[in-house]
C-alpha cells in the first residue's frame, strides 16, 4: 500500500539514491539523536530511586529544586542550559551533515572525518545560531502557551503559524552558516533572503517527507499497539514473549525510520540550497521536487 507512496517521495527525490550511495552519513543523526538520548535518560534514571547511588547524587538537587521560589528559577535556568547543550549538538551534526551533502551534490566523495572537521571549524557560529534557536524556540513555545491559556484552540493555531513562520524562515540557516561561515543572525536574515527572492513563504517540499514519514510511523506504530495488549493480557513470557518483542520492534523501527529521514531530510535541503543560490538543480535531486520545494507568492 506505501509502495508508490514511498517511491514517488524517496526514489523519485532521489535523495534515497544519496543515502543508498554514502551510507555513511547516518552516522550524524545517530550520534545527534544518541546524545539526546543520553541526557534525557540521565535525567530519567536520576530521579529513580532503585539506582541506588545514581539516586542520592541527584535527589538532593531535584529536592532543592522543588522547595521554594529560588530553587523554580534555577529550575529553569537548568533547562535553558540543558536545552541549549542538546541543540549546540544537534547544530554540530546538522552542520556536519549538510557539508557531506553538499559534497556528494557536487560529485565529490564525503567522509565522516572531512563533516567533523567541517563542524569543528564553524563552532563559534553553532554556538550562536544555536544560542538564538533556543531562545527564540522557548519564547515562541511560552508564547503558544499563553494563547491558548486566553484564546483555546485558536491561540493554539496562531501560536502554531508563528512556530511555523520561524521554521521557514530558518530554513536554510545551516547551509548558509556551512557555505558562508556568517553569524546567526546574518544567517537567518540571509536565509530568509534566499527564500523570498526563489518562491515565497508557502513550503511544500518537506511537507512529503512528513507524509512519508507518516506512513512508516504507522507502521511502527502498528506494531507497537499490537505487542502491547498481548502483553497486558497474557504477560510478558506468554507466546514466547511475541508481546514485548513486538513492542520493542515497533520502537527500534521508529528510531530508524526518524534517523533515516533526517538523513534524506538533509541531503533534500542541500540540494534544494544550492539551486536556490545558483539556480541549477543538483544531477543528485529530482528536478520537479526540488524545483517545487517551496512553492511562488501568487
Amino acid at each position: 500500500m506505501a509502495g508508490p507512496v514511498v517511491a514517488r517521495l524517496v526514489d523519485g527525490t532521489a535523495s534515497f539514491a544519496v543515502f543508498r550511495r554514502y551510507p555513511r552519513l547516518v552516522v550524524f543523526p545517530v550520534i545527534s539523536g544518541a546524545a539526546l538520548l543520553v541526557v534525557f535518560g540521565a535525567i530519567a534514571l536520576s530521579l529513580l530511586p532503585q539506582l541506588g547511588s545514581m539516586h542520592d547524587l541527584t535527589h538532593g538537587v531535584w529536592d532543592k529544586l522543588g522547595t521554594d521560589g529560588s530553587g523554580n528559577i534555577w529550575f529553569y535556568v537548568a533547562g535553558y542550559v540543558a536545552i541549549y547543550v542538546l541543540t549546540v549538538i544537534g547544530v554540530f551534526f546538522n552542520v556536519a551533515l549538510v557539508h557531506c551533502a553538499l559534497r556528494c551534490h557536487a560529485g565529490q566523495e564525503p567522509s565522516v572525518r572531512g563533516g567533523l572537521a567541517a563542524a569543528t571549524a564553524r563552532f563559534p557560529q553553532i554556538l550562536g545560531w544555536a544560542l538564538v534557536a533556543t531562545t527564540i524556540g522557548i519564547a515562541l513555545n511560552a508564547i503558544e502557551s499563553f494563547l491558548k491559556d486566553k484564546l483555546g484552540f485558536l491561540g493554539s493555531l496562531i501560536g502554531g503559524l508563528f512556530e511555523f513562520g520561524w521554521v521557514v524562515v530558518t530554513y536554510f540557516v545551516v547551509p548558509v552558516l556551512v557555505t558562508e561561515r556568517v553569524g546567526p543572525i546574518t544567517a537567518v536574515r540571509r536565509s530568509s533572503a534566499i527564500l523570498r527572492s526563489k518562491w515565497g513563504e508557502s513550503l511544500a517540499g518537506e511537507a512529503r517527507f512528513g507524509l512519508v514519514g507518516l506512513v512508516f510511523y504507522l507502521q511502527a506504530a502498528l506494531l507497537f499497539f499490537i505487542g502491547l495488549p498481548i502483553f497486558l493480557s497474557y504477560g510478558a513470557l506468554a507466546l514466547a514473549g511475541l508481546g514485548p518483542l513486538l513492542m520493542a520492534l515497533g520502537i527500534v523501527y521508529a528510531v530508524a525510520i526518524s534517523v533515516v529521514l533526517q538523513a534524506l531530510s538533509t541531503i533534500f535541503q542541500a540540494g534544494v540550497y544550492l539551486y536556490a543560490t545558483t539556480g541549477a538543480v543538483p544531477p543528485s535531486l529530482d528536478r520537479d521536487l526540488v524545483e517545487g520545494a517551496f512553492r511562488p507568492k501568487k
